[in-house]
């Protein structure tokens, strides 16, 4: 797969990381940009933040082969961005 980068870090933990993997990206076509996560056993809060605000930004970069607890907690700081966005916007 052409537009396919594989993550080789087990472990991703800083901001810096995640804009590491954004330069990677931008080398590579206009077209979908799959990121292969197979090989990450721990990301912190704050590389899954700043990839999520990468990918919020880009959306043609999609993450592969995310296993399932690195996954729920992906999806646990997705949402809570989002609750902080909604509760900042209503204030």
């Amino acid at each position: 797969m052409k537009n396919f980068i594989p993550i080789k870090k087990r472990f991703l933990i800083f901001r810096e990381e995640a804009k590491e993997i954004e330069k990677m990206s931008k080398k590579i076509s206009r077209d979908n940009i799959y990121l292969d996560f197979s090989k990450v056993d721990f990301f912190s809060r704050s590389f899954a933040d700043e990839l999520l605000n990468i990918i919020r930004e880009k959306k043609r970069i999609k993450i592969v082969n995310l296993k399932p607890r690195l996954a729920r907690f992906f999806e646990i700081i997705r949402n809570t961005k989002e609750k902080t966005k909604k509760a900042i916007e209503k204030w």
